[in-house]
């Protein structure tokens, strides 16, 4: 009877543990939100923002920043349906014919192409996925909206006259970033920098999920390398001044700008084509928004968490 109440005890005890090591699974994998029937779980969610951040953040972070994520992740899972019912697909020489072409506008040789992709903190694979999420985008745009899209001839030449300098004149600056998640840090950092109570080089090295080799700083930089939030950011920038935090893909950045000088003098028609592309984007980011909120607005979306 003893070796028989012994052996019952631990088999109820060993009950318990396996239950509680189901909670735990169950508890890592739970589903988070549920999209027309496809499941987002925890684990996913905690990828994403991974993916978002550069690195593993602290878990306050990732709970202050989990529902923003968990949003943009509903709003893919949504395209990717919308583009699967529209029988959309891209192909790999697509998307290496638009990575081509991306270079060609920006007349980035490669060195030039890896440190555009190190200022938008992006790996070749993150960008080569973000390159198929875009020309889905825009066949989706094509069958529903772009044709409700035009570029002007007149809104070209005013864009130009208005930024003559900046396309004519190959401008060339070094930078020094730093590049957060949270915007309530972001302010709160740029006040302390601005006061002189922390040093750019603490803060990147303490705080910045950017490129922190040579504290943050990255030299010899064109200005077409830059996307227009970066450049809005150092437009009005004197040598040594900070930017205000600017959100660039989801992240918070501060630029202080160090230097800033000339090159190589284009010619209009060299630039028209980039013009065109600067004033087309916005215009079909905002379609594309009134398009996916209607999508959004029909689909069953449940979240939980």
């Amino acid at each position: 009877m003893k070796k028989y109440g012994v052996r019952a005890v631990l088999t109820f005890s060993l009950f318990f543990v396996l239950a509680g090591l189901g909670q735990a699974a169950q508890l890592v994998d739970r589903i988070v939100a549920v999209v027309n029937g496809e499941i987002i779980t925890f684990q996913d969610l905690q990828q994403q923002i991974r993916l978002s951040v550069g690195q593993t953040p602290d878990p306050a972070t990732a709970e202050k920043i989990a529902p923003q994520v968990l949003d943009g992740m509903i709003d893919d899972v949504i395209l990717r349906q919308e583009a699967q019912r529209l029988k959309i697909e891209v192909s790999d020489s697509e998307v290496e014919n638009e990575i081509r072409q991306f270079k060609a506008r920006r007349r980035l040789s490669e060195e030039d192409f890896e440190r555009t992709l190190r200022l938008q903190g992006l790996t070749p694979e993150q960008f080569k996925e973000r390159s198929r999420e875009d020309i889905t985008k825009h066949k989706m745009l094509g069958y529903m909206v772009r044709r409700k899209v035009v570029v002007t001839q007149e809104e070209i030449d005013a864009y130009m006259e208005q930024n003559r300098s900046e396309l004519t004149t190959e401008r060339i600056v070094d930078v020094q970033m730093l590049v957060l998640v949270d915007e309530e840090r972001a302010n709160s950092l740029w006040k302390s920098l601005s006061a002189g109570e922390v040093s750019l080089e603490e803060a990147v090295e303490r705080y910045s999920v950017g490129p922190k080799a040579e504290n943050g700083v990255m030299r010899d930089v064109s200005w077409r390398e830059l996307a227009e939030p970066w450049r809005d950011g150092l437009r009005n920038l004197s040598a040594g001044e900070l930017s205000k935090p600017f959100l660039v893909q989801d992240k918070w950045v501060i630029l202080k700008l160090l230097d800033r000088r000339d090159g190589v003098r284009q010619e209009d028609a060299a630039v028209e084509e980039e013009v065109r592309e600067a004033i087309l984007r916005p215009k079909l980011e905002e379609r594309f928004k009134e398009y996916m909120n209607g999508l959004r607005s029909k689909a069953i979306i449940q979240k939980k968490l």
